[in-house]
């Protein structure tokens, strides 16, 4: 069973009380023993001890103690420490009693105000029945003693209080952690679907048109066949040639999908093949820049690939340019990769409130790039003005070497 730490308080209280208050009547019990007072002392005591046990049932987990209950208490000290022949001042020690339910049951202000009370009605009991002289000094020690006792009880509740505190934000925390998960999830999820969109398109615009015209070739050579034998050949050189085409295509977006040769070759050969590859089916020549050939974790080497191939691909279908340039620096801590041409460029501010942006450029193209560099730890910026072109700027920070086999 799990107790409140309200319901904790007050075991604690139960378990402090008890021997506190046997303590005390060992002490006195016996100098009242001879005397009338023996019994009315007895029941005094009882009466403080039975006013404690009810309020613990009756606040029970609820730590609102009455002023009522707390001005019981005191007198009932206040008279057992008045209380005649012998002159005693171990009955000051029940107001500890009540200092620490104040300070477990009320606000610290107020709870400093009683535990004040407190110790005056104590100090006035001692100085009246030991005088001044004698009484100070009884006084400087109880007044010790509650101050001690009410900065334990504030200190353990500020203790308490903020292990609370922080549990609740470690709740929070972990809330927003997988709030965070899920976002990147998600972002993870939608980047994919982007990228299988673009390969769609990439299929429909090249390798389908492609395909679809070795069809028609073939059937004209069928026709030709029975007709004219003399011209199939030069459909079937078409077809061939149609077919190489296909199959040059294919290879292309296979090696979008997953460019082995980075694992293989590293990230400079892997990006010179690319380059040729553009500027072979697009035309696009491509200033390839690259300074040191040091190998980076391959994670690092995919992500910067993948950045390139979006930025020229980018290039090629809306920068309205047939010129880029790639400048790769691995010589560098950070290491720095920069994609720029002098196309048409684009209004950054404009484009990301616009809602009708040109097929394959959409922010979640850009976010993705970006996605992939601060997954790195990496940083990507991006300017763009109309008229004059388009930079990507990204760096990414490596500590240790990659040990490739």
């Amino acid at each position: 069973m799990i107790r409140s730490p309200a319901r904790n308080k007050f075991i604690l209280s139960e378990i402090g009380f008890y021997p506190l208050l046997a303590a005390v009547a060992a002490r006195a019990l016996p100098q009242f023993y001879p005397t009338p007072y023996f019994w009315p002392v007895i029941g005094l005591m009882v009466a403080f001890a039975a006013l404690f046990k009810i309020s613990i049932s009756l606040f029970h987990g609820k730590l609102q103690y009455s002023p009522v209950y707390f001005c019981l208490q005191a007198l009932l000290c206040l008279v057992l420490e008045l209380y005649p022949n012998p002159p005693l001042d171990f009955f000051a020690v029940l107001f500890i009693v009540l200092c620490v339910q104040a300070f477990w049951s009320l606000a610290e202000s107020s709870a400093i105000k009683w535990s004040g009370l407190f110790t005056f009605f104590a100090s006035a009991g001692l100085i009246v029945r030991f005088g001044w002289f004698t009484g100070l000094g009884y006084v400087v020690t109880y007044a010790a003693a509650f101050f001690f006792t009410g900065l334990l009880c504030s200190m353990t509740l500020r203790a308490e209080q903020a292990q609370k505190e922080s549990q609740e934000l470690l709740v929070e925390l972990r809330s927003a952690h997988q709030k965070l998960q899920d976002y990147s999830l998600q972002v993870e999820e939608l980047a994919g679907a982007q990228e299988r969109e673009r390969l769609a398109r990439e299929l429909h615009d090249s390798v389908t048109q492609t395909i679809f015209s070795m069809t028609l070739t073939a059937q004209a050579a069928r026709i030709l066949l029975e007709r004219d034998t003399g011209r199939v050949a030069v459909q079937l050189d078409r077809l061939q040639s149609l077919s190489q085409s296909a199959l040059a295509e294919m290879r292309s977006l296979i090696q979008q999908l997953r460019p082995h040769s980075i694992a293989e070759d590293g990230l400079a050969a892997a990006l010179r093949r690319h380059v040729a590859e553009r500027k072979s089916k697009d035309g696009l020549e491509v200033d390839l820049q690259i300074s040191g050939e040091r190998r980076l974790p391959i994670e690092t080497e995919e992500a910067l690939y993948r950045v390139v191939q979006e930025a020229l691909n980018n290039v090629i279908k809306h920068a309205h340019t047939n010129q880029a340039l790639v400048r790769l620096d691995l010589e560098q801590d950070p290491i720095s990769l920069r994609i720029e041409d002098h196309g048409r460029g684009f209004d950054l501010a404009t484009f990301n409130r616009s809602q009708s942006r040109p097929a394959g450029v959409t922010q979640l193209g850009l976010s993705g790039m970006s996605e992939r560099v601060r997954a790195l730890g990496g940083s990507l910026v991006i300017d763009s003005k109309p008229g004059l072109g388009t930079s990507i700027q990204v760096e990414i920070r490596q500590v240790e070497e990659p040990e490739h086999a």
